[in-house]
């Protein structure tokens, strides 16, 4: 990520930094380095001031001033008895799974979980699970045995889908009392910060986002982010342990990687500032994934760190366009999506994309033209999943770069058209004057619309059809379905379909648009499926009949309108002018019109490039405010509820 001055850090921060400037080299060497947030805080100057006579300020304290030094890895303890090691079950107060269990779990979590979200560090995990093997703990380790918790509450979820009813253990209820466990303590968690703690609020967040409680999530991130600040996770650590060090970066990235996902699928503000973090990437670290019996597909340790680093990266490029386009739109200001501007920050984020696609490790770029073949080996199964998730990020990135540009649009196009109150829809209403280039009242926004529209929409399909190709690879769906990229599947695929409905809406009768109706049965039919393992999955297919069912209406309209327009879509001056006649066509004249003719206008088109481009943007809009009216044929707003709409993006909006 390379060095950044810290954003916002003070009048103290700079004064400091520029008497070290003034001494010597020699000097600067015996000064102690300044800790995150040490500098920013009465507490900390006061801590200093008892250092300079070798006074300790302990945590106890301490605790209850703003500012006090939270230790990075465990809260304080209270009780009496913490130097005394009891069975877990009694610490908690309820069941927890026996250490064979908590070994297959293990194996379940590594399997399903970790590859994708790379919040434990296993190496320095597996020590501090080995201080536990005997079923007994310190209740001082309270906080590793919540984190513990939620990875076997997430892994029992995943094995429970997979169980028959007569399983030996009832899964699905081992995982709804261990997430509860770690729930229950949230509070506490966030009142005492630590690494161990931040790993336990990312894993309950990301369980709740894919599995019906969004909200919840994204409030639990925003708090997990100040944890992190809290703790110095996004500054680099001058010294220390060496595993220390790369479980920190592991941590800090997934909650950096979490923030810049949820702005895209919430449509928000960015949580996190570029400038007010310096932490290295993390390195290569190779992980042993067993736990319990030796397994046949485990060979040797997997590297799962380079996936990490690449989606940092693809987040990384896309953070300032990204930021451009959620922070003018949360602001309700439009000036930085107006104009050439902002057109060309897309096309230079769109570069630096493909950049990073082209220079992927050869293990994280996903093959299109073939299924995944399985070896028996868990790495290659792994870095297949790794390489689906970032190509699915790509294009999910892709498409909101670039939407936009057209989406915009739709509020002005659809504001006479759309009867939310009515049941029948006009095939007539989704007509609008056609765009032309000589209009003396259009918006600077509109006049860069016409030349960046088209352009755009290529990405928009391309990165579609990639996602939905993924409906062609039934091994690699099916690994993806018993994996945490579920959800994120469904939520890349319902992205994939609604631009794939943007598409064939423009153009419904053209044979891209009978394509695309093959593909969208495709992906309504996994989506179907997937239902069943998420609720949403399930929702998002209620919305894709919607969108399907307007598809259809659309096409009946194209099919069923006349072949002579009305005087009601010709730009002229009504006061000026008398509307001009329309004739009825000659059967030659109408049976050499194409399908996508323009029958609304009674005037021919050029057959100029820029005549072309104009009436092809003319088809987007109409078929955007077709999308749009989707968005009334749902009681009580149920296109609101779902994230994977991205209402705010300009799906729906």
């Amino acid at each position: 990520m390379g060095d950044h001055t810290p954003g916002g850090t003070g009048t103290t921060t700079t004064r400091i930094r520029a008497e070290e400037a003034n001494t010597s080299g020699d000097d600067r060497t015996t000064q102690p380095p300044i800790e995150p947030g040490e500098a920013e805080s009465a507490m900390g100057i006061a801590r200093k001031i008892c250092e300079l006579g070798s006074q300790h300020l302990d945590e106890q304290t301490t605790s209850a001033i703003p500012g006090y030094s939270a230790t990075n890895s465990a809260p304080l303890v209270q009780e009496s008895v913490a130097d005394h090691r009891r069975p877990i079950s009694s610490i908690f107060g309820q069941p927890f799974p026996s250490i064979d269990l908590v070994y297959t779990l293990l194996d379940e979590y590594f399997d399903a979980v970790h590859w994708f979200s790379l919040v434990v560090h296993e190496p320095k995990f597996r020590r501090r699970l080995h201080s536990i093997a005997d079923g007994c703990a310190h209740p001082a380790q309270r906080p590793f045995l919540l984190l513990l918790a939620v990875m076997l509450g997430m892994a029992a979820w995943y094995r429970s889908r997979r169980s028959g009813p007569d399983a030996a253990q009832d899964w699905g209820q081992w995982s709804s009392n261990l997430l509860k466990l770690a729930e229950s303590n949230l509070m506490d968690m966030m009142d005492q910060p630590s690494v161990l703690a931040a790993q336990t609020c990312i894993l309950i967040g990301s369980h709740n986002l894919y599995h019906g409680r969004p909200n919840l999530s994204f409030t639990l991130l925003g708090a997990t982010i100040k944890m992190a600040h809290a703790i110095g996770l996004h500054r680099e650590p001058p010294q220390g342990d060496v595993d220390e060090i790369e479980e920190r970066k592991r941590v800090w990235w997934t909650i950096y990687t979490w923030d810049r996902f949820a702005s895209i699928t919430y449509g928000t503000p960015l949580g996190i500032n570029d400038k007010d973090c310096n932490l290295s990437m993390p390195a290569d670290v190779f992980e042993d994934p067993s736990f319990g019996a030796p397994r046949p597909d485990h060979r040797e340790p997997i590297c799962y760190s380079p996936y990490q680093r690449e989606l940092n990266r693809l987040y990384l490029i896309a953070s300032p366009a990204l930021e451009t386009i959620f922070g003018s739109r949360t602001s309700q200001t439009s000036q930085e999506l107006v104009g050439d501007t902002f057109v060309t920050l897309v096309k230079q984020a769109t570069e630096n994309l493909q950049v990073w696609r082209r220079s992927l490790p050869t293990h994280l770029v996903l093959d299109l033209r073939y299924d995944f073949q399985m070896d028996g080996r868990q790495s290659s199964k792994a870095h297949a999943l790794q390489a689906l998730a970032l190509q699915l990020t790509y294009d999910n990135i892709l498409i909101v770069l670039h939407r936009p540009l057209i989406a915009r649009q739709v509020d002005h196009l659809s504001t006479n058209k759309l009867s939310p109150g009515g049941s029948e829809v006009d095939p007539t209403a989704f007509l609008s004057p056609p765009l032309s280039s000589e209009t003396p009242s259009r918006s600077p926004f509109e006049a860069t619309l016409v030349k960046a529209q088209t352009a755009s929409s290529e990405f928009w399909m391309k990165a579609a059809v990639r996602t939905s190709r993924v409906t062609e690879q039934p091994v690699l769906a099916q690994l993806a379905t018993d994996s945490h990229l579920v959800a994120f599947l469904a939520i890349s695929l319902f992205n994939a379909a609604i631009v794939l409905a943007v598409m064939a809406l423009s153009d419904p009768l053209s044979d891209t648009a009978q394509e695309v109706k093959r593909t969208m049965t495709r992906i309504l039919r996994l989506q179907d499926l997937l239902g069943k393992r998420s609720a949403l999955s399930k929702q998002s297919t209620h919305v894709l009949k919607k969108v399907i069912t307007m598809l259809l209406r659309r096409e009946s309209a194209a099919m069923l309108a006349p072949l002579t327009g009305t005087a009601a879509f010709i730009d002229y001056d009504s006061n000026k002018q008398a509307p001009p006649e329309t004739y009825p066509m000659s059967v030659e004249d109408t049976l050499r019109l194409p399908l996508d003719a323009p029958l609304d206008l009674s005037e021919p088109v050029s057959d100029s490039q820029g005549g072309s481009d104009v009436i092809r943007t003319h088809r987007l809009n109409d078929s955007l405010t077709s999308v749009q009216y989707c968005k009334h044929l749902f009681p009580g707003g149920l296109a609101g509820q779902l994230i994977a709409t991205d209402s705010s993006n300009g799906s729906w909006q």
